[in-house]
């Protein structure tokens, strides 16, 4: 990653900060929304005022037709639970424009976001279990197929494949950057891909089954493990659990961050719940704070 950080610090009262009340502190949701169907991951819309989930409603590599789409408030409430019916086992959702693309096992759907129509889907050839969703700067929609290892485009209605590298083994979670593309595996690793050349540069390891990713502050990011826990990864590639969730059983899918909120996708037990991004000192070897905005 860019830039190097030395340090990081939660504002706990270990930090010698007041004690966090409930909206301060991460491990405490902001709000919690229940009666989901395994939802996986969130996007959100282009207006910024509410968010689609993608409920898989079943086992993750099953076509029987039991998948939907969910329409949520920004706050935390249902506006809409079947807003789109009859997907298999959608999964990452991603919004380009006036469409929202959503990865349904072995194919793309896209949906018109004015109207809740599914207007093409498009079969991505050999797929077995894709995954994350994203949109290069390009326009280009990116999608991970965890079962191949592979990393597939559709630019201008067709597929095709974008990179097979060998570290996209057990592939998950996108984030496109301007100059790059940030990827998680399950095996652990957060990548970085020139879009250019599909240089692939290892940024950390040992992140567990890893899933979704968010910018945090300055050159770190949040790392999510599906079973349970939330890192946040340092630009030197060190990282730190700042949310363990596995003995509750709550998973921690592909999660978004929109303003100081993180919102989270939750398998299981079948919520949707926000927390308030942790403030963060990031601190550079001469001392001064390196701070980034939380918008």
């Amino acid at each position: 990653m860019r830039g190097s950080v030395l340090a990081l610090c939660l504002l706990t009262t270990a930090c010698g900060a007041p004690s966090p009340t409930k909206s301060q502190d991460n491990r405490v949701p902001v709000w919690t929304l229940t009666g989901l169907s395994d939802p996986e991951s969130v996007a959100l819309a282009a207006d910024g005022r509410s968010l689609y989930v993608a409920n898989v409603a079943g086992e993750g590599d099953v076509k029987d037709g039991n998948g939907f789409i969910s329409r949520v408030s920004l706050d935390g409430k249902l506006l809409e639970r079947e807003w789109v019916k009859g997907l298999d086992a959608p999964k990452g959702a991603i919004v380009k424009g006036g469409r929202l693309f959503i990865s349904d096992i072995d194919r793309l759907v896209e949906i018109d976001t004015a109207t809740g129509r599914v207007v093409a889907r498009y079969p991505v050839p050999d797929a077995k279990f894709l995954n994350d969703v994203a949109v290069a700067p390009d326009g280009t929609v990116l999608v991970a197929d965890s079962g191949t290892g592979r990393i597939l485009q559709l630019k201008d209605g067709a597929v095709s494949l974008w990179s097979a590298d060998p570290e996209l083994r057990s592939v998950n979670g996108l984030l496109p950057e301007p100059g790059r593309l940030l990827v998680t595996t399950m095996e652990g690793k957060f990548l970085a891909f020139d879009y250019v050349a599909r240089k692939v540069t290892v940024l950390a390891k040992d992140l567990g089954q890893a899933d979704g990713v968010a910018p945090a502050v300055g050159d770190a990011y949040f790392v999510s493990e599906w079973p349970g826990r939330l890192f946040v990864v340092m630009a030197d590639g060190t990282s730190r659990v700042i949310l363990d969730s596995r003995e509750a059983g709550t998973y921690i899918n592909d999660f978004i961050r929109v303003g100081d909120l993180l919102i989270v996708p939750n398998w299981k037990p079948g919520t949707l719940r926000a927390y308030r991004m942790p403030v963060m000192h990031l601190t550079d070897a001469g001392g001064r704070a390196a701070r980034r905005g939380a918008g």
